[in-house]
């Protein structure tokens, strides 16, 4: 059950550069603080025991911390331990900091690949950036958390992510316990911090939160009655604010940047939209320093690719390209232009001029201010003009929109809106997951926003007018992509909320 947790002691000479003498290790649930490189150097050699006597809860803690940290990234991990963890997640650049001599020599024999750094966290020495930051259990042994927050500040580009993991406070009774009857290894008093009083820490230190995730009501497989109490927590509102492990992700404020010098493309996925093509590219604003139109034409039969060559030609003062799909869906479509855009900013905007290209300029200065990472439409503030949408529609959207707001944690009221945008480098993220459900979706819009969300990105709402259709017919059948729709969010409950 305990957390593979590294601690900072109370008494600043109790860890120096220099290897110092360690007194013996009374053994107490919950020493002082002050004789952590004791209680930490006598456990070094003791991992591997205490995780398979807890080897569900460890096993589900990597398994967290891969979901959120994806494969591939610099990671700085703070309280590394004996490097187990940082090498699970499997980084391009991987940094380890713990304050026990112990731990970072072990570190070194079993996953030398990596760099391991003995120091204590509030004189934390190393070359930044990282894109991910991971407080291993150190954070509730802080003397000083804010000031440790704006320390690793040095360390973060506007894409970092800071990803706090700790024990629920409401357990450390338990916890003590445990450790008495040698359940879980001896570990150090923390400071009963909440996830709340993180939350103010990282926000005195100029960072924001994104998400808090709470896991592991039962942290013992129980004879498998473990995995089934963790699915009924995830799932029973208010319930998971009792399990025993939160994570919290948190990035740093957006700053003033030279949004205007940032570059646009935005991006429309086409299947016999022909009498659309001209009036759209009229309509679209230059946006930032500049903007490229990318279309994807997918097996159209009324001459729209001939239409968009046309177009090209008619104007070469803008920046238009022509893309053939091969795959089928929008949702392939969407994945084919986003992956050939080269601006900053990523839109997608609907072909059927329902939503007003001109609001591409608003959720373009919401990405390039960094005030937002992804931005949806919603089509549920402004009045509707009449016939714009079918009754039927308009519940199935409203039913989405209050499921999407319980699994996000936010209000969210259209997540099928025919605009929306992103940071083109978190995209690149995100696709390196596209496809993680297991589950094929026909729009890609839920693809998107599950990826979004499991990556910790700062997602935005803003109003759109919503207009009817004036050539061409719908693509979409309410009962069969409902149903696909359905099936998607359901996996995603199992996947997030139910391990």
């Amino acid at each position: 059950m305990g957390i593979l947790t590294s601690t900072t002691p109370a008494d600043p000479a109790a860890v120096s550069n220099t290897p110092t003498d360690t007194p013996p290790v009374r053994s107490s649930a919950a020493l002082p603080r002050r004789e952590a490189p004791a209680v930490r150097a006598a456990v070094a050699g003791t991992l591997d025991k205490w995780r398979r006597r807890n080897s569900y809860y460890h096993r589900k803690i990597v398994e967290y911390l891969r979901f959120i940290v994806p494969e591939g990234e610099s990671v700085l991990l703070i309280g590394c331990e004996d490097g187990r963890l940082l090498d699970a997640l499997a980084p391009t650049r991987g940094v380890g900091i713990d304050e026990c001599s112990e731990m970072i020599d072990a570190a070194r024999r079993r996953h030398g690949e990596h760099t391991y750094i003995r120091s204590r966290y509030d004189r934390l020495e190393v070359e930044g950036p990282f894109e991910y930051i991971v407080l291993n259990g150190t954070a509730s042994m802080m003397d000083d958390l804010p000031a440790f927050f704006k320390r690793i500040s040095r360390l973060c580009t506007p894409t970092t992510r800071i990803v706090v993991l700790q024990h629920n406070y409401l357990w450390w009774p338990l916890i003590r316990l445990a450790a008495r009857l040698r359940l879980v290894r001896p570990h150090c008093q923390p400071n009963w911090l909440s996830a709340h009083n993180v939350q103010v820490c990282l926000n005195a230190a100029g960072f924001e939160n994104i998400q808090i995730r709470r896991k592991l009501l039962a942290p013992r497989n129980f004879l498998g009655l473990g995995p089934l109490v963790n699915a009924i927590c995830g799932l029973v509102p208010g319930a998971s604010r009792l399990a025993g492990t939160e994570l919290l992700i948190a990035r740093r404020r957006p700053q003033e940047a030279d949004w205007e010098n940032k570059t646009c493309t935005i991006v429309l996925t086409v299947r016999d939209e022909r009498g659309n093509i001209e009036p759209l590219v009229k309509a679209i604003p230059d946006v930032g320093r500049h903007t490229e139109i990318i279309f994807v034409e997918g097996h159209s039969t009324d001459g729209t690719p001939e239409e968009i060559r046309r177009v090209i030609a008619a104007y070469p003062e803008r920046d238009i390209k022509l893309l053939k799909q091969d795959g089928i869906g929008q949702g392939d479509a969407t994945q084919r232009g986003f992956g050939a855009a080269t601006g900053d900013v990523i839109i997608i905007l609907e072909a059927d001029q329902t939503s007003p290209p001109q609001d591409v300029t608003k959720v373009f200065e919401l990405i390039a201010t960094g005030h937002a990472e992804y931005v949806n439409g919603t089509r549920f503030v402004y009045p509707k003009e009449k016939h714009s949408m079918p009754l039927r529609n308009v519940i199935g959207n409203i039913l989405f929109a209050l499921w999407f707001s319980w699994f996000l944690g936010q209000r969210t009221s259209d997540v099928l809106c025919g605009i929306k945008g992103i940071d083109r480098r978190q995209y690149q993220r995100v696709h390196r997951q596209w496809g993680f459900l297991n589950i094929f979706d026909p729009f890609g819009d839920f693809e998107l926003l599950f990826g979004v969300h499991r990556l910790g990105l700062r997602i935005c709402e803003i109003p759109t007018k919503y207009a009817p259709r004036v050539y061409g017919r719908p693509k979409t059948h309410f009962f069969r992509h409902g149903w696909q729709l359905a099936r998607i969010a359901w996996r995603a409950v199992l996947r997030f909320k139910c391990t």
